[in-house]
Protein backbone atom coordinates (compact mmCIF):
# COMPACT_ATOMS: atom_id res chain seq x y z
CA UNK A 1 0.00 0.00 0.00
CA UNK A 2 2.97 2.55 0.53
CA UNK A 3 4.64 2.28 -2.70
CA UNK A 4 1.33 2.69 -4.07
CA UNK A 5 0.76 5.67 -2.13
CA UNK A 6 3.97 6.91 -3.35
CA UNK A 7 3.93 5.86 -6.96
CA UNK A 8 0.27 7.99 -7.11
CA UNK A 9 2.73 10.72 -5.92
CA UNK A 10 4.89 10.14 -9.04
CA UNK A 11 2.62 10.15 -11.78
CA UNK A 12 0.43 13.01 -11.08
CA UNK A 13 1.47 15.58 -8.27
CA UNK A 14 -0.68 16.64 -6.10
CA UNK A 15 -2.08 19.85 -7.01
CA UNK A 16 -1.19 23.54 -4.88
CA UNK A 17 -3.29 25.55 -7.34
CA UNK A 18 -6.15 25.38 -9.28
CA UNK A 19 -4.32 26.24 -12.54
CA UNK A 20 -2.32 22.66 -12.15
CA UNK A 21 -5.98 21.38 -13.00
CA UNK A 22 -7.13 23.60 -15.33
CA UNK A 23 -4.08 24.41 -17.20
CA UNK A 24 -2.51 20.78 -17.62
CA UNK A 25 -5.98 18.93 -17.32
CA UNK A 26 -6.80 17.44 -21.39
CA UNK A 27 -10.28 19.53 -21.35
CA UNK A 28 -13.32 19.08 -24.03
CA UNK A 29 -11.93 21.55 -26.34
CA UNK A 30 -9.30 18.92 -27.06
CA UNK A 31 -11.73 16.26 -27.54
CA UNK A 32 -13.79 18.76 -30.08
CA UNK A 33 -10.30 18.89 -32.29
CA UNK A 34 -9.83 15.31 -32.91
CA UNK A 35 -9.11 14.91 -36.69
CA UNK A 36 -9.49 18.36 -37.45
CA UNK A 37 -8.57 18.79 -40.64
CA UNK A 38 -7.75 21.96 -42.84
CA UNK A 39 -7.48 21.42 -46.67
CA UNK A 40 -6.33 17.99 -46.39
CA UNK A 41 -3.63 18.85 -43.95
CA UNK A 42 -3.86 20.04 -40.14
CA UNK A 43 -4.04 23.93 -39.23
CA UNK A 44 -0.91 25.26 -38.26
CA UNK A 45 -3.09 27.47 -35.62
CA UNK A 46 -4.88 25.19 -34.65
CA UNK A 47 -2.99 22.59 -32.77
CA UNK A 48 0.93 21.40 -32.63
CA UNK A 49 0.89 18.06 -32.86
CA UNK A 50 -1.30 14.79 -33.89
CA UNK A 51 -1.65 12.09 -31.75
CA UNK A 52 -3.42 9.21 -33.28
CA UNK A 53 -5.33 11.52 -35.14
CA UNK A 54 -6.17 13.83 -32.35
CA UNK A 55 -5.43 17.24 -32.44
CA UNK A 56 -3.33 18.82 -29.67
CA UNK A 57 -4.59 22.65 -29.71
CA UNK A 58 -2.72 25.19 -29.81
CA UNK A 59 -4.25 27.50 -27.26
CA UNK A 60 -4.01 24.45 -24.51
CA UNK A 61 0.12 24.40 -25.41
CA UNK A 62 0.36 28.05 -25.44
CA UNK A 63 -1.82 28.26 -21.91
CA UNK A 64 0.56 25.03 -20.63
CA UNK A 65 3.99 26.96 -21.89
CA UNK A 66 2.64 30.01 -19.98
CA UNK A 67 2.07 28.21 -16.47
CA UNK A 68 5.67 26.45 -17.44
CA UNK A 69 7.66 29.60 -18.27
CA UNK A 70 6.30 31.66 -15.21
CA UNK A 71 7.06 28.53 -12.92
CA UNK A 72 10.60 28.94 -13.97
CA UNK A 73 10.58 32.33 -14.08
CA UNK A 74 9.99 32.26 -10.25
CA UNK A 75 12.76 29.67 -9.73
CA UNK A 76 15.31 32.01 -11.07
CA UNK A 77 15.81 30.41 -14.76
CA UNK A 78 16.27 32.68 -17.33
CA UNK A 79 13.65 31.97 -19.27
CA UNK A 80 15.25 34.68 -22.06
CA UNK A 81 17.97 32.54 -22.64
CA UNK A 82 16.92 30.85 -26.14
CA UNK A 83 18.44 27.74 -25.23
CA UNK A 84 16.41 27.48 -22.25
CA UNK A 85 13.18 28.50 -23.68
CA UNK A 86 13.37 26.10 -26.92
CA UNK A 87 14.04 23.30 -23.70
CA UNK A 88 11.08 24.49 -21.96
CA UNK A 89 8.90 24.41 -24.83
CA UNK A 90 10.29 20.77 -25.56
CA UNK A 91 9.24 19.51 -22.07
CA UNK A 92 5.87 21.25 -22.83
CA UNK A 93 5.06 19.60 -26.02
CA UNK A 94 6.22 16.19 -24.49
CA UNK A 95 4.07 16.52 -21.75
CA UNK A 96 0.99 17.58 -23.62
CA UNK A 97 1.50 14.65 -26.10
CA UNK A 98 2.27 12.20 -23.48
CA UNK A 99 -0.96 13.19 -21.75
CA UNK A 100 -2.61 12.62 -24.75
CA UNK A 101 -1.34 9.09 -24.89
CA UNK A 102 -1.95 8.22 -21.77
CA UNK A 103 -5.64 9.74 -21.94
CA UNK A 104 -6.22 7.77 -24.89
CA UNK A 105 -5.50 4.21 -23.22
CA UNK A 106 -7.18 5.21 -20.31
CA UNK A 107 -10.46 5.49 -22.27
CA UNK A 108 -9.81 2.08 -24.50
CA UNK A 109 -9.10 0.41 -21.12
CA UNK A 110 -12.41 2.28 -19.42
CA UNK A 111 -11.00 2.77 -16.04
CA UNK A 112 -12.83 5.34 -14.46
CA UNK A 113 -12.18 6.86 -10.81
CA UNK A 114 -15.37 7.16 -8.39
CA UNK A 115 -17.04 9.91 -7.13
CA UNK A 116 -15.82 9.84 -3.67
CA UNK A 117 -12.29 10.08 -4.66
CA UNK A 118 -13.41 13.39 -7.26
CA UNK A 119 -14.89 14.52 -4.02
CA UNK A 120 -11.96 14.26 -1.81
CA UNK A 121 -9.72 16.21 -4.86
CA UNK A 122 -11.77 18.84 -4.79
CA UNK A 123 -12.00 19.35 -1.37
CA UNK A 124 -8.34 18.69 -1.40
CA UNK A 125 -8.04 21.64 -3.76
CA UNK A 126 -10.49 23.93 -1.84
CA UNK A 127 -8.53 23.64 1.51
CA UNK A 128 -5.33 24.41 -0.36
CA UNK A 129 -6.65 27.77 -1.93
CA UNK A 130 -8.06 28.75 1.49
CA UNK A 131 -11.97 27.71 1.52
CA UNK A 132 -14.89 28.17 -0.64
CA UNK A 133 -14.57 31.78 -1.34
CA UNK A 134 -10.91 31.53 -2.55
CA UNK A 135 -12.02 28.98 -4.49
CA UNK A 136 -14.70 30.55 -6.61
CA UNK A 137 -12.47 33.43 -6.75
CA UNK A 138 -10.03 31.02 -8.59
CA UNK A 139 -12.60 29.45 -10.86
CA UNK A 140 -13.49 32.66 -12.23
CA UNK A 141 -10.11 33.83 -12.06
CA UNK A 142 -8.77 30.85 -14.27
CA UNK A 143 -12.11 31.65 -16.74
CA UNK A 144 -13.35 27.50 -15.79
CA UNK A 145 -16.07 25.70 -13.81
CA UNK A 146 -16.12 23.46 -11.18
CA UNK A 147 -17.72 20.97 -13.52
CA UNK A 148 -14.48 21.54 -15.48
CA UNK A 149 -12.70 21.31 -12.74
CA UNK A 150 -13.90 18.10 -11.61
CA UNK A 151 -13.71 16.36 -15.36
CA UNK A 152 -9.66 17.49 -15.05
CA UNK A 153 -9.70 15.94 -11.91
CA UNK A 154 -11.10 12.86 -12.93
CA UNK A 155 -9.12 12.49 -16.04
CA UNK A 156 -5.79 12.72 -13.62
CA UNK A 157 -6.92 10.17 -11.61
CA UNK A 158 -7.87 7.83 -14.32
CA UNK A 159 -4.70 7.89 -15.71
CA UNK A 160 -3.20 7.29 -12.13
CA UNK A 161 -5.28 4.22 -11.86
CA UNK A 162 -4.44 3.18 -15.52
CA UNK A 163 -0.41 3.49 -14.95
CA UNK A 164 -0.54 1.84 -11.45
CA UNK A 165 -2.19 -0.85 -13.29
CA UNK A 166 0.64 -0.97 -15.83
CA UNK A 167 3.60 -0.79 -14.00
CA UNK A 168 4.49 -2.98 -11.20
CA UNK A 169 6.16 -1.35 -8.15
CA UNK A 170 6.03 -4.00 -5.40
CA UNK A 171 9.48 -5.23 -5.94
CA UNK A 172 10.96 -2.07 -5.86
CA UNK A 173 13.26 -1.27 -2.86
CA UNK A 174 16.33 1.31 -1.65
CA UNK A 175 19.22 -0.76 -0.34
CA UNK A 176 21.26 1.01 2.36
CA UNK A 177 24.11 1.39 0.20
CA UNK A 178 22.21 3.67 -2.03
CA UNK A 179 20.70 5.42 0.93
CA UNK A 180 24.28 6.09 1.95
CA UNK A 181 25.49 7.12 -1.35
CA UNK A 182 22.16 9.87 -2.08
CA UNK A 183 22.92 11.10 1.52
CA UNK A 184 26.66 11.92 0.82
CA UNK A 185 25.96 13.63 -2.74
CA UNK A 186 23.02 15.46 -0.84
CA UNK A 187 26.03 16.35 2.25
CA UNK A 188 28.24 17.16 -0.28
CA UNK A 189 25.75 19.52 -2.49
CA UNK A 190 24.73 21.16 0.67
CA UNK A 191 28.23 21.97 2.46
CA UNK A 192 29.13 23.51 -1.34
CA UNK A 193 26.22 25.83 -1.07
CA UNK A 194 27.75 26.72 2.50
CA UNK A 195 25.03 24.80 5.04
CA UNK A 196 26.30 23.62 8.29
CA UNK A 197 25.01 21.81 10.88
CA UNK A 198 23.24 18.86 8.41
CA UNK A 199 20.72 16.68 9.65
CA UNK A 200 22.17 12.96 9.82
CA UNK A 201 21.69 10.29 7.80
CA UNK A 202 19.67 8.28 10.04
CA UNK A 203 17.30 11.46 10.76
CA UNK A 204 16.86 11.53 7.03
CA UNK A 205 17.04 7.84 6.06
CA UNK A 206 13.30 7.23 5.89
CA UNK A 207 13.12 10.20 3.40
CA UNK A 208 15.76 9.04 1.34
CA UNK A 209 14.50 5.70 1.14
CA UNK A 210 11.03 7.11 -0.29
CA UNK A 211 12.94 9.68 -2.96
CA UNK A 212 14.96 6.90 -3.95
CA UNK A 213 11.77 4.37 -4.42
CA UNK A 214 10.25 7.71 -6.17
CA UNK A 215 12.96 7.89 -8.36
CA UNK A 216 12.75 4.52 -9.45
CA UNK A 217 8.81 4.73 -10.12
CA UNK A 218 9.49 7.98 -12.70
CA UNK A 219 11.80 5.69 -14.36
CA UNK A 220 9.24 3.19 -14.87
CA UNK A 221 6.31 5.51 -15.58
CA UNK A 222 9.06 7.09 -18.47
CA UNK A 223 9.74 3.89 -19.97
CA UNK A 224 5.78 2.93 -19.94
CA UNK A 225 5.15 5.89 -21.62
CA UNK A 226 8.21 5.72 -24.10
CA UNK A 227 6.45 2.17 -25.48
CA UNK A 228 3.43 3.83 -25.83
CA UNK A 229 5.00 6.47 -27.91
CA UNK A 230 6.88 4.03 -29.66
CA UNK A 231 3.13 2.67 -30.81
CA UNK A 232 1.69 5.52 -31.91
CA UNK A 233 1.54 7.81 -34.76
CA UNK A 234 2.79 10.90 -33.78
CA UNK A 235 2.55 14.22 -35.57
CA UNK A 236 4.34 17.28 -35.16
CA UNK A 237 2.83 20.62 -37.06
CA UNK A 238 5.00 23.68 -37.88
CA UNK A 239 3.25 25.25 -34.80
CA UNK A 240 5.02 22.75 -32.49
CA UNK A 241 8.04 22.74 -34.09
Amino acid sequence: MKNKNLLIGVLILLVVALGGYVLSGRTDKATDNINSKTNGGISNTSGVAVVNGAVLPKAVYDAQLANAIASYKAQGVDVTNVDKLSQIKSQVLDSLINNELLFQNVVASNVRPSAADIDKQVQLVITQIGGADAFKAELVKENTTEAQLRQNIAQKLAIQMYLAQNIDTKSLAASDTEIAQFYATYSKTQKASGQKNLPTLKTLSDKIKQQIIANKQQALVTNFVASLRAKAKIELTSAGL
